[in-house]
């Protein structure tokens, strides 16, 4: 605002009702109040050399899967190095700590590295949108659903194209000992996996394993004997040659319904059952879910699921080689 009196703008157009103030001292077009983005650049202006958006507010700049009382929340998290003072208001939340590295730029403001949101999202605590189930705490199921997309990549993200691996979390936690939220990153990070496309695929996987199932192999390739792709289900068994496809919105056009019932009809010609799953048979009916895949299991000739051995966690790719009956 100092600048733009400075460049001859009169005071009185500065209090002009096409003009929004999301921080005192900043104007901007008063019909992008509610675009996160455009507040973001806007409050950048005052932000001081150094400082960088963190936490949830990072999160949300990376485009991160976040409920929506996180989406919606108008507070915008700052972390300075220390050596210098974000604006106080009530909609600026500070912090410090900002290390060397720590920070790098996307949608043209200063951002935490996807590492370093990492390790503020296990000092918040994170609200779901979802119904909880029975043995999944709905914050831990928050922080593994980040986790996952901060490893796979998320295809809607605006991560860097090549996501973090498991071994540079392991180094954040270990490099956190004993500080505020590394017992919440730890136990994330034990149950998080690579090759995940979305947040219910991770919802899916965790409340599987919560009813009683064992770890499944997540994003596998399933070839034919002659190494032909077939198919890459979000979950499957093996051994039983069950599988778990989350239908979202992405596969409601014509075209990419024909290619989903072609893919199914193929791993059904190699004995293969998948049991398909839509956002209400996880985040609201999760127990008619289970028994659905308790009956795939049983149809396939597994009485007793959990005596199937967890899948292991896959730095590469699963590749399933599917032999004819």
């Amino acid at each position: 605002m100092r600048d733009a009196v400075a460049n001859g703008v009169p005071p009185g157009a500065l209090r002009s009702k096409a003009l929004h103030t999301p921080v005192p001292g900043v104007r901007m077009d008063a019909a992008l109040a509610d675009d996160f983005i455009a507040v973001c650049r806007a409050v950048a202006l005052l932000l001081p050399d150094g400082a960088a958006f963190s936490h949830l507010t990072a999160a949300r700049l990376w485009k991160l899967p976040l409920s929506a009382a996180a989406e919606q929340d108008p507070r915008l998290h700052v972390t300075t190095t220390g050596a210098n003072r974000v604006l106080r208001t009530a909609r600026i939340v500070p912090h410090r700590g900002l290390g060397p590295g720590d920070s790098t730029r996307t949608e043209g403001v200063p951002v935490t590295t996807p590492g370093r949101v990492w390790r503020e999202l296990g000092t918040v605590d994170l609200a779901s949108d979802h119904r909880p189930v029975a043995g999944v705490d709905p914050a831990h199921e928050e922080l593994v659903v980040l986790t996952d997309a901060l490893l796979s990549c998320y295809p809607l993200t605006d991560l860097p194209r090549y996501g973090l691996l498991p071994r540079d979390l392991v180094s954040i936690v270990r490099s956190l000992s004993g500080e505020r939220g590394v017992g919440r990153l730890r136990c994330a990070l034990a149950e998080a996996s690579t090759f995940v496309d979305s947040s219910m695929e991770t919802r899916t996987r965790l409340r599987a394993i919560a009813s009683g199932f064992p770890r499944p192999v997540v994003g596998a390739d399933l070839v034919g004997p002659d190494g032909a792709w077939i198919a890459r289900p979000d979950l499957c068994w093996p051994q039983v040659r069950v599988a778990i496809e989350y239908d979202g919105a992405s596969h409601v056009s014509r075209s990419r319904l024909g290619s989903d019932v072609a893919r199914r009809e193929a791993m059904e010609r190699y004995g293969w059952r998948s049991v398909v799953l839509y956002a209400t048979d996880v985040g609201g009916r999760w127990w008619v879910t289970c028994e659905r895949l308790r009956e795939a299991f049983a149809l396939q000739g597994c009485a007793d699921p959990a005596r199937i051995p967890p899948a292991p966690r896959a730095l590469e790719r699963p590749r399933i080689v599917a032999v004819p009956l």
